[in-house]
């Protein structure tokens, strides 16, 4: 017995080696796919190819055997590198961060609760030790001015919750696993002792009274003998028994009898002893299970069987219920397992709800999630029979969903569910009428997240309270998985907007330079005609030659008319997205005839041929604006037609992708490719000679722009150009 036992241990701790060795060498190969990936990318490619070759090597470490030095010498290696980047980069705010959590998912998955403490409280110290020098600027990037103190706090408090509840995961992980062992040891120690048992004492069992029998096999075999024990155990007389040769097999469970027919058969055509396991229904209706053993002979030419049978009922259900907390326990080992390896929340969920599915064999299964930002609760897992129906939120505080958070404990309707569901006001949309149903909160920190529902079609109390430790158990994995991946997901919205107010900033410096450029430029060169002509003024003045006096004043006239037309776009331009007319709503072809009308006179002058489409949408803008838009584009393609004998304008629109494209078109002299961006710049003109201040472009885009809207320009040179613009609000 001894013997068996330490084999059997044996075999359970290879099995748990090779278990690891399959993890850690997944994890690594993953690794090393990642980082080459990278490389190939070119970010930071001599570290990523460095770093893939540590991953193989370890590999290749793992396969030998070294499960330890492998991990390790993975994570210290990764880490180092990783936070080569932290450093020399942009600090906290570098996409390295992201690698160091990943790192400490792996450290989790490669070292367990030790690797999850020592990782974790590296990255802790590190971005500590990162914190201290920035904010004495020994370590500076361009984001050091932005950070502050509560930003290395809020990442040192989250890098510790990831590392808690991971180590926590483990540790429960760590528990299911070993006491699952242990059981599964207790059970082999177990039948190895029956087995010995047995053998040790078959003679004296066949000797002792059970229910014996001898009968002629098959259906309606005749029965010769029975002993009264049979009465204790289906509750029938021996008599009944041998009245009606067809008695026996009447009361084997219709589930049995095929295959019990069968075995008999088989055994009996094969000269074998028939030793068969089935069940009986005694007479007051129970199941019994028994294991039905005999030895078959001949007597007088009858073939006959004698033996006895033997009720198992007890070890069938032991060998049921094992069974069954068996799949639990793999169940929630698969459940936690995807917590750790997981990143996608629908995933998880999905995987979570057909993991539960397949345990409890539930015909229908629902996993709500209540969103407090919306304050909607969203159902991103609802089987019904053989099918998945779609994701169809409802407010919360509607329906027994709502009901059910809100009391915090499992929940259960055994039997009435149509009646007992109406007093709870349930939002019933099954097509199939339901017999039992239970639920169970997702909860963390005494706080509900959503709700987990298994419902039965087939009978009433398909679900009890032995049932709840389980679901319970895989709904509190299933709320640290949603609680992380809401804190991932804040965090992630917190540096895209910093992103984008970074990103704005550079915009505004750079309009600015252009600006401060223009204001020293552009603005000092009428004041410069100015001054100049004034000198010349004094002295033909005082040399009394009229005619140059005349012409000197026009000059100084221009120089102020450009000076004062360019203050007033530049005020205009500031004046964008400050202060607007209130929008309306207004067909977009009386936007066209008013912009045409204020440009009337250089079309007239250019002899431009104009051509306006029709069937205009309505749009809500703010009209004057939108004018300025027109009229700014058809003034703009009138001084670029060069020597075009026929010059013309198209405009239009255009629908892709159920988004209107407002154009206007000209046949001009048209603009080089790399020109395209270029002429929507402050003060950018391609030609110096050209009318013009080289504000109106930009001022068209800051109106698009404003209106949530995009501008852009589509040409050739020689071939005209097209500039072609969207709103943010189109169709009404």
């Amino acid at each position: 017995m001894y013997q068996k036992v330490k084999a059997l241990s044996s075999r359970l701790a290879e099995a748990k080696s090779m278990d690891m060795r399959s993890t850690i060498i997944v994890v690594l190969l993953t690794a090393f796919l990642s980082s080459i990936t990278i490389s190939l990318f070119d970010i930071n490619r001599v570290q990523m190819l460095i770093l893939s070759g540590i991953f193989l090597l370890m590999a290749g470490l793992s396969v030998a055997g070294y499960h330890a030095v492998a991990s390790w010498g993975a994570l210290f290696s990764a880490q180092y590198i990783v936070s080569t980047f932290l450093f020399s980069n942009f600090g906290i705010r570098d996409t390295a961060m992201l690698g160091l959590i990943a790192i400490l998912i792996c450290a989790g998955l490669l070292a367990g609760k030790t690797g999850t403490v020592v990782i974790g409280s590296a990255i802790i110290f590190e971005i500590a030790i990162l914190g201290v020098l920035e904010s004495r600027g020994i370590v500076l990037n361009k984001f050091s001015s932005d950070n502050n103190f509560s930003d290395y706090i809020t990442l040192i408090v989250t890098i510790s919750m990831i590392t808690l509840i991971q180590w926590l995961v483990i540790g429960r992980l760590n528990n299911i696993i070993t006491n699952a062992e242990k059981e599964l040891t207790e059970r082999k120690k177990f039948e190895a002792q029956l087995q010995e048992a047995e053998g040790r004492y078959r003679g004296l069992v066949e000797s002792i009274p059970l229910v014996t029998y001898m009968a002629e096999p098959g259906i309606k075999g005749k029965w010769h003998f029975i002993s009264p024990q049979i009465t204790e155990l289906t509750g029938f007389a021996p008599q009944e028994w041998l009245d009606d040769p067809g008695f026996w097999y009447s009361r084997v469970h219709p589930d049995d009898r095929d295959q019990t027919m069968k075995d008999e058969a088989d055994a009996l055509r094969k000269g074998r002893t028939p030793v068969l396991e089935y069940r009986l229904l005694t007479k007051d209706g129970r199941t019994v299970w028994v294991s039905d053993k005999s030895l078959v002979f001949l007597d007088m030419n009858t073939l006959l069987v004698q033996g006895f049978m033997l009720d198992i009922t007890k070890r069938k259900r032991a060998e049921e219920q094992l069974t069954k907390h068996i799949a639990e326990l793999q169940a929630v080992r698969g459940v936690s397992e995807t917590l750790i390896q997981r990143t996608d929340l629908h995933k998880l969920i999905f995987e979570t709800g057909e993991q539960i599915r397949f345990t409890f064999k539930a015909n229908n299964v629902l996993i709500a999630i209540h969103d407090p930002n919306t304050n909607l609760i969203n159902f991103p897992y609802d089987f019904e029979g053989a099918r998945y129906r779609p994701n169809l939120s409802i407010k919360y505080g509607e329906g027994i969903t709502t009901q059910i958070m809100n009391m915090k404990k499992p929940f259960f309707i055994h039997e009435n569910w149509k009646e007992e569901s109406e007093k709870l006001h349930v939002i019933n949309i099954n097509k199939i009428p339901i017999l039992s149903s239970m639920a169970v909160p997702i909860m963390i920190n005494d706080r509900v997240l959503g709700l987990i529902t298994l419902e039965s079609t087939e009978r009433e109390h398909a679900f009890n309270e032995s049932d709840v430790p389980l679901l319970s158990t895989i709904a509190a994995n299933l709320a640290v998985a949603i609680e992380n991946t809401r804190l991932q997901d804040s965090l992630k919205q917190e540096l895209d907007i910093q992103e984008r107010l970074v990103r704005e900033l550079e915009l505004k410096n750079a309009e600015l330079e252009r600006f401060t450029y223009t204001a020293s430029h552009d603005l000092k060169s009428p004041l410069i005609t100015i001054r100049g002509f004034l000198g010349y003024l004094k002295q033909d003045a005082q040399n009394g030659n009229f005619e140059r006096l005349n012409s000197d004043i026009q000059r100084i006239s221009d120089a102020t008319e450009k000076m004062h037309r360019l203050l007033n776009e530049l005020l205009e331009l500031s004046r964008i997205g400050r202060v607007a007319n209130e929008a309306q709503n207004i067909p977009f072809s009386e936007i066209v005839e008013d912009a045409l009308q204020r440009v009337e006179g250089q079309l007239k002058g250019n002899q431009v041929q104009v051509t306006v489409g029709s069937g205009f949408p309505v749009v809500r803008v703010d009209r004057e604006r939108m004018v300025e838009v027109i009229q700014n584009l058809v003034d703009n393609a009138t001084k670029f037609f060069g020597d075009q004998p026929s010059p013309q304008i198209e405009i239009g629109y255009k629908t892709e992708a159920d988004q209107t494209i407002f154009f206007v078109r000209d046949n001009g002299i048209g603009i080089k490719r790399e020109f395209h961006e270029r002429i929507f710049g402050l003060f950018d003109k391609l030609d110096a000679t050209s009318t013009g201040t080289g504000v109106g472009l930009a001022l068209v885009k800051r109106i698009v722009e404003v209106h949530g809207g995009k501008i852009w320009v589509e040409s050739e040179e020689g071939a005209g150009s097209t500039f072609c613009f969207t709103l943010g609000n189109t169709n009404l």
